[in-house]
């Protein structure tokens, strides 16, 4: 009986994990959220039959420490897959470049330490507290959601100069992702970054978003076809857990501290 705990899980990619791990009765799936009650509310509205809600917020690190005992005792002391998902991007931020924060720098000290509290700083509580715990399964593998914000070479080409908070701290987590595999290198635990790609968590469908959200993610797509005119657009979080599992079951220690797409390459945009 596999067991997976899933940090950040209430919504969006974290909570599709849920969704499709639950359908295999064996696997032992711990949901990690900072709301418990909307989270499993849900997971019992969805008949998550073998989803475990517990709570844990990946800016206090206390609350990660219970949250990691709390899933040690329902999966009988081991964790075999850790996946680490939650993540701080403000709308505010989303769409300013760098010279739009001529006269804001205190606005955007404010964004950037609060990225990297949420997506570095509260990546690395995560994962110390679950440690000890994955130390003891034989399946060993942590898994860190990144973004394609993160790969430098690809933002450049695809003319992507927005989000700056959120794409340095994504950054900077897959530096971190790389520094916990060298130190648990000698004791097996596999590490990965891995980028979703391009998943549509705000609706079901293109056509289910407000006009204005329907605009980015079309201009979006048209931006980055240019780049690859194999890119379809946006994906579904369903098709993109499906593969990011897929990934994580292949993975080994050849590939940890490597920050890949959920196919394995580097081929960012592929579809």
């Amino acid at each position: 009986m596999p067991s997976y705990v899933i940090v950040g899980a209430s919504r969006g990619i974290g909570y599709q994990y849920l969704k499709t791990l639950s359908k295999d009765p064996s696997n032992k799936i711990i949901a990690v959220a900072r709301n418990v009650d909307a989270t499993q509310s849900q997971v019992t509205s969805d008949n998550l039959a073998n989803v475990h809600v517990v709570q844990g917020d990946l800016t206090d690190a206390e609350s990660l420490k219970a949250a990691a005992k709390q899933a040690s005792e329902i999966t009988g002391g081991a964790v075999d897959h850790l996946v680490v998902n939650g993540a701080y991007l403000s709308h505010g931020t989303a769409f300013m470049k760098p010279s739009d924060y001529v006269g804001k720098e205190q606005y955007f000290l404010e964004e950037f330490n609060a990225s990297m509290t949420a997506n570095v700083a509260g990546v690395m509580f995560a994962i110390n507290a679950f440690i000890p715990y994955v130390l003891k399964s034989s399946i060993k593998k942590v898994i860190v959601i990144s973004s394609g914000h993160a790969a430098v070479d690809f933002m450049a080409v695809a003319g992507v100069a927005e989000a700056i908070p959120y794409a340095i701290s994504k950054t900077a987590v897959n530096m971190l992702v790389a520094k916990f595999a060298i130190e648990y290198k000698k004791d097996g635990i596999v590490f990965l970054a891995m980028c979703p790609g391009v998943v549509l968590t705000q609706a079901e469908s293109l056509d289910q978003l407000p006009p204005p959200a329907r605009e980015i993610y079309d201009k979006m797509t048209e931006q980055f076809q240019k780049v690859d005119p194999r890119f379809k657009g946006p994906m579904s979080p369903k098709d993109s857990v499906e593969e990011q599992l897929n990934l994580i079951g292949r993975i080994s220690m050849k590939e940890s501290g490597s920050f890949l797409t959920r196919k394995g390459t580097k081929e960012w945009l592929a579809q």
